[in-house]
């Protein structure tokens, strides 16, 4: 037997059911407006805008970093790109890997971020020249295995003492390019095959810039001294850059090598 509800009680039901729906929708989650993220790019050196350099929004998943958004900057260098609600956020530059730069971004719930410029090394990276100890994130360049360029057996029966300095570039890998090594003011022959045969087959820490690999021009002052008596050591002279053949920056990297971020000393016992 069916029960049917008389006329009179149809408004009353129908304002339950909407009364019923309108709750059920203030329980559920609101979703969260999303974030305009805007700002410009600037080569950190002239202050230019960088043109037509690509922008991209990425935030960190389970599976790793995941593209939300990409543009590029137009003449004046500006860009902008979408977050989709608050949250941690990575903006990544660049015009091709390995070359590119990231920049924590913070955005606070119903917050605009005000835009900011983001001074970048444009124009470093737009020529084929790998970076310098200046652009990475750590100046020190270290050997793995913290072993340097042996001492040649006939020179440290002789008690000599010299130098070579070696210019060469480190890949994202950390080995030398083969191409790229030049030794030059050595002061015996003997060190520089030394130095020459270290680099064949050594190895060393990677340069990064940010947390991307990145290759680097390395200039390295290799010392060579034979410890005849600690009680009468005399001190290391340091090795001098040679003043023509090279060029005014490579000439700088040397020269900040000597105060040591590029010095290396190989000692022996006689």
């Amino acid at each position: 037997m069916f029960l049917r509800h008389p006329e009179s009680s149809r408004p009353l039901l129908r304002r339950l059911f909407v009364a019923s729906l309108t709750a059920a929708a203030f329980a559920l989650p609101r979703a969260l407006p999303a974030q305009v993220i805007a700002g410009r790019v600037i080569d950190d050196r002239t202050m230019q805008p960088a043109v037509e350099y690509a922008v991209r929004l990425l935030q960190m998943a389970d599976t790793g970093l995941v593209a939300l958004d990409e543009t590029t900057t137009d003449a004046k260098g500006q860009f902008t790109v979408v977050a989709p609600s608050a949250g941690s956020y990575l903006l990544m530059f660049g015009r091709a890997r390995p070359r590119v730069h990231r920049v924590p971004v913070e955005i606070a719930a119903g917050v605009t971020p005000t835009p900011k410029d983001f001074p970048l090394p444009i124009q470093r990276e737009s020529d084929t020249r790998p970076y310098v100890d200046m652009d990475v994130d750590s100046a020190s360049i270290v050997p793995k295995g913290g072993r340097g360029p042996a001492f040649p057996n006939e020179q440290r029966l002789a008690g000599a003492r010299g130098s070579v300095f070696a210019m060469f570039v480190v890949d994202t890998t950390g080995r030398p390019e083969k191409n790229s090594v030049r030794l030059f003011a050595g002061t015996h022959a003997d060190f520089v095959r030394s130095v020459e045969q270290w680099l064949t087959a050594g190895a060393f820490r990677v340069s990064h810039v940010g947390r991307v690999p990145v290759r680097r021009q390395v200039c390295l002052a290799v010392a060579f001294q034979v410890d005849a008596d600690p009680r009468e050591a005399r001190p290391l002279a340091k090795p001098s850059v040679p003043p023509a053949g090279l060029a005014t920056s490579s000439r700088a990297l040397c020269s900040r090598a000597v105060e040591g971020a590029g010095m290396i000393t190989v000692s022996a016992p006689r």
